[in-house]
């Protein structure tokens, strides 16, 4: 066979060459469907968007986690303890209500307590499919919005089978995120700084032998607390909801409303709870004082509960719970 090249110029010819190929684009050994599933998580991650994330993850990989986490807090729970509980959900989500949670919904509650994100993209340019057993590894660039510049990140998307189809794994990293928050390495960015600080200020003054603080609290709200709690705790739900909620609450609310708040308390151990555990937030807490001192703000924001603040009012000299 003739060479392409003259005998006096191997050397140079096949460098040229060389660079002629390293220039070419590569060809991604990257399938259809491995393409659509990395594609469906990575926007999902970008969206900032849990419920879509679970959507592109393969349901047998999220109800392997929800076992997993459920059956240790199971054990924590026999054992009288719910450190685990209050670090993944918060010490207000009960662990009955949590056991009911759909493979897909668990891992949306546990999506709070998590970090995620990537940059919006235009489109992404495959480059390779590594396989690793039954699982594949695919990486690309993300081509950035026109908005965006011009950096294309790269990124690693692991699948695995789903039929004939993929989808997305549980992400490693997410993976380290949850065994951090487990062992208690890290703490969940939804709990605002000052709740943190505030509990570690309590542990503190509990082990030392220094003189405790004035609570945060006027002595009427924690006598309103008390209050609520006793009834909670005794299963008093018409009482708490008679006279511990605010005249307003009660006048702004149908009667056939609160008839059905008052049976969920009393038929529903969660409600209770939930509830119950409002109350001894607050009561650590320290509130938002508006409109003269004559309502106050309790956040309860990362404690797991369906609600994000308690707020009490002050009616005719008399303190009430008003949401």
């Amino acid at each position: 066979m003739r060479s392409m090249c003259p005998s006096r110029a191997v050397l140079r010819c096949g460098i040229a060459l060389l660079s002629m190929v390293l220039a070419l684009p590569a060809v991604a050994d990257v399938s259809g469907s491995q393409r659509r599933a990395a594609e469906e998580y990575l926007a999902a991650v970008a969206a900032g968007d849990s419920r879509a994330m679970a959507l592109a993850i393969h349901e047998q990989e999220l109800e392997l986690l929800r076992r997993q986490l459920l059956d240790e807090m199971r054990l924590e729970a026999d054992r009288d303890q719910n450190l685990l509980r209050s670090r993944l959900f918060g010490a207000g989500m009960p662990l009955a209500q949590i056991e009911r949670l759909t493979a897909s919904n668990f891992f949306v509650q546990l999506a709070t307590r998590l970090r995620f994100g990537a940059r919006s993209f235009d489109r992404i340019e495959w480059l390779d499919a590594v396989k690793d057993g039954s699982m594949v590894h695919v990486v690309g660039r993300l081509r950035p919005m026109k908005d965006q510049g011009s950096i294309r990140v790269p990124v690693l998307v692991s699948l695995v089978p789903w039929g004939k189809d993929w989808k997305a794994a549980l992400p490693l990293e997410l993976q380290a995120q949850i065994d951090d928050l487990r062992a208690g390495r890290a703490r969940a960015p939804a709990a605002p700084q000052q709740v943190v600080a505030a509990a570690e200020t309590a542990a503190g003054a509990a082990a030392s032998s220094a003189p405790a603080q004035a609570p945060a609290s006027p002595q009427a709200i924690l006598d309103l607390f008390k209050t609520a709690e006793d009834n909670l705790v005794a299963g008093r739900c018409e009482d708490y909801f008679q006279r511990q909620m605010s005249p307003n609450f009660r006048r702004t609310t149908a009667a056939k409303a609160l008839r059905t708040l008052i049976s969920s308390c009393e038929s529903r151990l969660e409600t209770r709870e939930s509830l119950l555990a409002a109350v001894r937030f607050a009561r650590e807490a320290v509130p938002r004082f508006e409109y003269a001192g004559t309502r106050a703000t309790y956040d309860l924001r990362g404690k797991g509960l369906p609600f994000n603040q308690l707020v009490v009012e002050q009616v005719e000299r008399r303190w009430y719970i008003a949401e």
